[in-house]
């Protein structure tokens, strides 16, 4: 086994660019007869990555190294290849007008089919031709103004030719040793360029901030008052930034920010993972991942690549997939999550306004049977149908306060493993809920099932005594009644008969601090939604002219009494468990759907579509 290492410079995305290009490069070079299936693996490694190869790879087997471009050059109508001759010229190409013409037919022929029939099964989806793979990227590159800097750095390394192969040798020694020695390996590239007579004999170019974030013009300067102009760019080793980008086509997803032109680029920070099953996993995640606004694109990020995943593992397990080579059995021993890049758009150019973390559900546990893999999907997929229906109101997809407020709610939960922050979310959720179907929209209602599932996973095991308590489940049934129920039935069947509660998981959450405060607006609540049930019970009675029977309440829809040992035991759990605690859960289930979600099969995380207010493809040019 070959190792290389590749020491963490700026502790930001662009030390992961560079080991995953690394990597990249060896899979292209590394002799066919040399390869097995364990494939590259990278690792984190603490203040560096280790890239294993597989088999060594020696000066010899270079010899057997075919000259091939690395990267495809953003061809556009200013497009112009200055090294080609009329005997060698670079073909591989990205037509970029031509692939951006397809994008928009794509996108209208989209919009004519709904949402829920945007399935493989449906034939009018299925002949539809979505655009290439890499578009994204490239808008990123000719966006950003740096297809100049992008194809210069492709042409000159396929223009090298047969000297691609000393340049080879030049990165294979750079990383074989820690710590990288960086000036010697500049040095035998800039003794070498004058010895072969290289129309290009610079070692250095500019360090983009598309690769870069942290590296713009004056980012490093020693004194704020310095005029940003006359600082200029900073440089790096032009094989290192050729790598970069390399790693930037197989490990990021790009984005346009629905409403602007702002971008966020995700980069998956890898732990233990196998080349190829990383590539597959981000190709498969920038499939089903769309643009949409600022911070639910970070929340359906995580739970989309999460998704995948749990897909993925659910497979193997089942014996449907192949396994891959060190193949985790939980998500965070694959990666940690994605580092964020915000960039500002300022018409002429864009700067980056903020690198953030963006971890994976941590509370996801170990599989080690289809069934635990399955059950985790379906959860996780209830989550996603809940972000995406989370509508803006306002123009330009922009978010308003409530719905920023809830999706930063979710985030910090997502990011903190903070359960908190979860009951925050779905106590928010509940008079958003409400207020949408009084709207006439239908957002997702969690159920039952998944929030015990996410019981089960968070730390605070005992949460799972306050969900089982009978007593508990009534009192949540009698909230559901009131709201959720009473709602639905106003508006859906036009039936009056129960007064609908607005607002009251919010009014129930104002008091958790103080459990006195707590019981009394909870005892208020039951005191007049048992003497609304015996109202509705004593006029049915009145007018059937006899005593009710359990058939005549189904029949007639009554809802049942809350006994005063319900109360009893909900006081229990009180002084066991906290007020808190007990309100959070008692409202997320008060508003909770019973029972499990929809299936949901393993084509659901291929075919997820944008919500109503998502843009399948954002096809803006600056």
């Amino acid at each position: 086994m070959n190792v290389f290492y590749i020491e963490k410079t700026s502790d930001t995305s662009a030390d992961t660019l560079l080991a995953v290009g690394f990597a990249e490069l060896l899979n292209r070079v590394l002799p066919a007869g040399k390869r097995t299936s364990a494939g590259i693996l990278i690792r984190d490694a603490g203040p560096y990555y280790l890239i294993e190869a597989p088999a060594s790879l020696e000066a010899a087997d270079l010899q057997h190294f075919h000259p091939c471009a690395l990267l495809e050059p953003l061809a556009t109508e200013k497009y112009t290849d200055k090294f080609a001759t009329e005997s060698l010229r670079l073909k591989q190409v990205f037509q970029y007008t031509e692939e951006r013409d397809k994008s928009k037919i794509y996108v209208e022929q989209l919009k004519k089919i709904p949402p829920a029939q945007r399935r493989p099964d449906n034939p009018l989806y299925a002949q539809l031709q979505p655009p290439h793979p890499m578009l994204g990227h490239y808008e990123a590159i000719n966006q950003m103004k740096i297809a100049g800097s992008f194809n210069e750095l492709a042409q000159r390394w396929f223009y090298l030719g047969e000297l691609q192969r000393q340049h080879i040798q030049i990165l294979l020694d750079l990383f074989r040793d820690l710590p990288n020695d960086l000036a010697r390996a500049m040095q035998q590239c800039q003794q070498l360029a004058k010895e072969q007579k290289l129309a290009k004999r610079d070692v250095t170019v500019t360090a983009l901030q598309i690769l870069n974030p942290t590296t713009g013009k004056g980012a490093n300067a020693p004194k704020a008052s310095e005029l940003v102009r006359a600082i200029g760019n900073q440089e790096s080793f032009w094989l290192l930034e050729l790598l970069k980008f390399l790693g930037f086509l197989q490990i990021t997803a790009p984005y346009i920010i629905q409403g602007s032109k702002d971008r966020k680029t995700y980069v998956l920070q890898p732990v233990k993972a196998e080349l190829a099953a990383l590539k597959r996993l981000m190709r498969d995640f920038r499939a089903v991942c769309w643009s949409s606004t600022a911070v639910k694109l970070d929340v359906l990020a995580a739970l989309k690549f999460t998704l995948l995943y749990v897909r993925h593992r659910a497979r193997v397990l089942s014996g449907e997939a192949e396994q891959d080579p060190f193949e985790p059995e939980q998500l965070y021993s694959l990666a940690r999550g994605f580092e964020v890049t915000s960039y500002k758009d300022l018409g002429s150019a864009y700067a980056t306004m903020n690198i953030a973390s963006l971890n994976l559900p941590r509370w996801l546990p170990a599989f080690h049977t289809p069934a635990e893999a399955w059950k985790a999907y379906e959860v996780l997929n209830e989550h996603v149908q809940v972000i995406q229906r989370i509508r803006s109101g306002r123009p330009k997809n922009e978010e308003g306060a409530e719905a920023y407020a809830l999706l930063r709610a979710y985030r910090d939960f997502l990011s903190g493993n903070d359960f908190k922050a979860f009951w925050k979310f779905t106590t928010l959720y509940s008079g958003y809920y409400i207020s949408q179907r009084e709207s006439g929209r239908y957002p997702q209602q969690f159920t039952s099932f998944g929030l015990e599932y996410l019981i089960d996973m968070s730390t605070h095991k005992q949460y799972a005594a306050i969900v089982q308590c009978e007593g508990f489940r009534r009192i949540a049934s009698a909230i559901r009644q009131a709201t959720v129920i009473a709602q639905y039935r106003r508006s859906q069947q036009r039936d009056r008969t129960y007064e609908v509660r607005y607002g009251l998981g919010q009014e129930l959450m104002r008091e958790v601090h103080y459990p006195e405060k707590f019981l009394q607006a909870i005892s208020a609540f039951l005191h007049e939604y048992n003497a609304e049930t015996a109202r509705e019970e004593e006029k049915l009675a009145n007018r059937l002219g006899r005593a009710l029977t359990s058939q005549d309440r189904r029949t007639y829809k009554l809802r049942m009494s809350v006994a005063t040992t319900d109360l009893d035991e909900l006081i229990a759990l009180i002084d066991e468990f906290g007020a808190e605690a007990v309100c959070s859960l008692l409202v997320a289930y008060g508003y909770a759907r019973d029972g499990r979600p929809a299936p949901a099969s393993e084509q659901t995380a291929e075919t997820v579509t944008p919500a109503e207010d998502d843009t399948a493809v954002d096809t803006s040019e600056n």
